[in-house]
């Protein structure tokens, strides 16, 4: 039997939580005006997308997605057991799955791929050579410590993962957000990074930084992750700890945050004022995007270059003596 050539990057446990009966969903893409009915299945997915190629060798079209499977399945259990609950905590374990779920959220985003590539290759056209770049870092740094942590490695070096030990043990306060109905959207992005967190910097103006510019798991503030329409994460270090969202400010997040689409049930949202909200955000993020990805790729061709220009470490001028 052949592999699926669908490689969803957003994952569809997810995306049905906020479709409706029959997995159908309104979707609004960042790069046009008009928006159109699509199911779950055929939104957020790249064919061959997680896709590993290697010298001499055939592609490997399952890695990957098998263990990102099992990642999503977890997370898809902890969200289950939360929305069956009233509680605003998150357990530790219940942390730790969903930090897992974070960290491939952000390491197998489009956007994020898409840089990546851009600094290792500048624009010329991927190849064989280095169509997975990118891709290594979730095997790395995602999965390998995951299926570490399921075989009970002793050794920390095999268990760590940055960003989940970073989000478990950092300088963070984890609460669930639940609004009073089905009043969130869902994005291509679902880790939504908002503000520069007190005593770090960035690069950019503060309004850019609300559209996830210049942020990383270091230096931002508040980190938002819509898990169902009646239910959300928000991961935020001071001075956002105790700082109130309402629905739309939530969404704005996701929406700022997103790169190629936003999402929720085909009969909208709660009310009008936050259909009104949620329209008015989608069209300054289709504004002002084009302008986040010419920067960025401007950026990313620059590093290609300076790191094409760098002396080979392995050239060895002349001959060498025994």
């Amino acid at each position: 039997m052949s592999a699926p050539k669908k490689h969803h990057y957003v994952p569809q446990f997810l995306l049905q939580l906020f479709a409706d009966d029959r997995g159908r969903l309104l979707i609004y893409r960042t790069d046009r005006v008009a928006s159109y009915p699509s199911n779950v299945r055929d939104v957020g997915h790249t064919n061959l997308g997680h896709s590993l190629y290697w010298p001499s060798r055939e592609p490997d079209h399952v890695t990957l997605e098998q263990g990102m499977s099992e990642i999503e399945g977890a997370a898809a259990e902890v969200i289950k057991t939360l929305r069956s609950t009233t509680t605003r905590t998150v357990s530790e374990a219940q942390r730790e799955v969903l930090g897992f779920l974070i960290s491939l959220q952000w390491a197998r985003s489009r956007f994020l791929l898409t840089t990546v590539r851009r600094s290792v290759t500048g624009d010329v056209p991927v190849d064989d050579s280095n169509r997975s770049a990118g891709l290594l870092p979730i095997l790395m740094n995602v999965l390998g410590p995951w299926w570490a942590r399921a075989r009970d490695e002793f050794n920390p070096k095999e268990r760590s993962s940055y960003v989940v030990d970073w989000l478990q043990h950092g300088p963070w306060t984890w609460r669930l957000y639940r609004p009073t109905s089905a009043k969130l959207a869902v994005a291509d992005n679902l880790v939504c990074m908002w503000g520069v967190a007190d005593g770090e910097t960035s690069d950019m103006p503060t309004a850019w930084t609300h559209h996830g510019v210049a942020l990383g798991f270091g230096n931002c503030a508040r980190i938002t992750v819509p898990l169902a329409p009646d239910l959300g994460l928000i991961i935020a270090r001071e001075p956002y700890t105790n700082r109130r969202l309402s629905a739309s400010d939530f969404n704005r997040a996701t929406v700022f945050n997103s790169r190629e689409f936003v999402a929720h049930r085909p009969d909208g949202l709660a009310d009008d004022p936050l259909r009104q909200a949620l329209d008015d955000d989608i069209q300054t993020q289709r504004w002002i995007l084009p302008t986040i990805w010419g920067a960025t790729l401007s950026a990313a061709d620059k590093e290609a270059r300076e790191l094409a220009d760098l002396p080979d470490p392995f050239h060895q001028i002349g001959p060498v003596d025994d």
